[in-house]
């Protein structure tokens, strides 16, 4: 337990009446949850095949959403940055006969640069693409999910998330699994493009509420199921459950670490993400996010 006496205190809990008046929150049964924020960015790239190429991306931030409102954080707590990639066009489209797979070995790095009160930071998020089927790379999205080292915030302001260069590192292969070689990209946007994803308010507070679960990850798989498990750390008070999120919905509240979804679709993405919910209710933040894809049928 933090023993500081200054800063103001407040539990999850006692948090949701005040934030509710202030219009900020409706409804106190939902998990703790950030704002989504998104920004398209237009890129250049210099590849390894030779011509330069452009690529859309929207990149979409779940901002740190740890303090009294969204994106929020105490100014002594550590800020989570997570954020996804949408790939939506890339020019000249990779296309072969019967399309191409970007296999889980596709990687990615976006650079950003954080800018506050106390100075201009700058940061990386590396993500891992989930395998993708593309017929089409100008309507079939290339997802990855990933998040920036964890920051401090810890003089109390204003904090702008810029988005800065990409690297992409891509494998594909085709429709009968043969490699096709590896592609690199280095891309630049456009100095004048609007890069703002977002901005936190880091307060000078302390919030408790259960530490969010960490490791989320794929253990198995087959064309219409997934088994996941993830790391839950424990606090004040007991844990009663983890509640499940797949593609924005919630499956329901387990009490293992691990859990088992039926039913998906074969060879699609989906996306997970996971809460503590300790015996009062109280939740914490939601993981970092997990983007995978189903084997085919």
């Amino acid at each position: 337990m933090r023993n500081k006496s200054n800063p103001f205190r407040v539990t999850a809990l006692s948090l949701v009446s005040a934030v509710v008046a202030a219009g900020a929150l409706t409804g106190a049964a939902g998990p703790a949850s950030a704002q989504t924020t998104a920004v398209r960015m237009d890129y250049t790239c210099t590849t390894s095949l030779g011509p330069s190429a452009q690529v859309t991306v929207w990149v979409v931030g779940g901002l740190p959403d740890e303090g009294a409102g969204l994106n929020t954080v105490a100014s002594d707590d550590y800020a989570h940055i997570d954020v996804d990639l949408d790939l939506r066009e890339l020019r000249p489209a990779l296309t072969f006969a019967g399309g191409v797979r970007l296999d889980g070995d596709s990687t990615a790095t976006l650079n950003a640069r954080i800018i506050g009160p106390d100075g201009t930071r700058t940061t990386q998020a590396p993500f891992t693409l989930a395998p993708t089927w593309l017929t089409t790379t100008e309507r079939t999205a290339v997802r990855a999910a990933g998040a920036f080292p964890v920051q401090r915030l810890s003089t109390p302001g204003s904090y702008d998330l810029r988005v800065d260069d990409l690297a992409l590192t891509l494998r594909p292969e085709r429709a009968d699994g043969t490699p096709l070689g590896t592609v690199t990209a280095s891309c630049s946007h456009d100095p004048a493009q609007n890069d703002l994803l977002g901005t936190v308010m880091s307060q000078w507070a302390h919030f408790e509420r259960p530490p969010r679960p960490s490791w989320l990850r794929v253990v198995s798989t087959t064309p219409t199921s997934v088994t996941l498990a993830w790391e839950g750390y424990p606090w004040w008070n007991p844990t009663k459950g983890y509640e499940v999120y797949l593609d924005g919905g919630n499956t329901g509240l387990v009490t293992d670490e691990q859990v088992t979804l039926t039913g998906l679709t074969p060879d699609r993405q989906h996306r997970a993400k996971v809460v503590t919910v300790d015996v009062q209710g109280i939740r914490s933040t939601m993981s970092a996010g997990l983007i995978f894809t189903l084997p085919r049928a």
